[in-house]
């Protein structure tokens, strides 16, 4: 079993939306066609070995109005998926004036500042933002870029 991950929101939302009903990934507009049932499957095999799935506050809310970005009823059933994830994630509230004290805040905005505000040690980011990824490794985290992975 791997370290806790915390997930950046465009692995939220593909893990939300395939969770789901793999069919919904080539249906979404913030998935398809980028992403399919393969990428997913790989997001959840990693999610699947972590020994704790965690997310910020930030995190949640922007995945939430990403995912809710497609017609009912597959919006609502995403959203029952996005509430199951909540029970079993530990939600980490990171203030908004914490977050932008981070010295990547201007370039990465308010979301991925408030990941790189978790402290590095015990947790992995997951993520496909290179941006992140790199300021992750500044930081001193633990952290696994997907896309060479989902993209080879």
């Amino acid at each position: 079993m791997e370290k806790a991950i915390v997930i950046d929101t465009n692995l939220l939302v593909l893990y939300l939306v395939g969770a789901t009903d793999l069919e919904y990934i080539g249906k979404h507009r913030r998935l398809y066609p980028t992403y399919s049932a393969k990428h997913f499957g790989l997001v959840r095999s990693r999610l699947l070995r972590a020994s704790k799935l965690i997310c910020t506050t930030h995190v949640l809310t922007e995945a939430s109005n990403l995912a809710r970005q497609i017609a009912n009823p597959m919006r609502s059933e995403i959203t029952a998926t996005l509430k199951r994830f909540i029970d079993l994630a530990e939600e980490r509230q990171v203030p908004g004036i914490q977050a932008a004290e981070e010295p990547f805040f201007l370039r990465l905005g308010l979301t991925d500042a408030a990941i790189l505000s978790l402290d590095p040690a015990g947790v992995q980011v997951l993520t496909v933002d290179h941006d992140l990824h790199i300021a992750a490794l500044e930081k001193g985290f633990d952290v696994h870029n997907l896309t060479p992975y989902l993209f080879e």
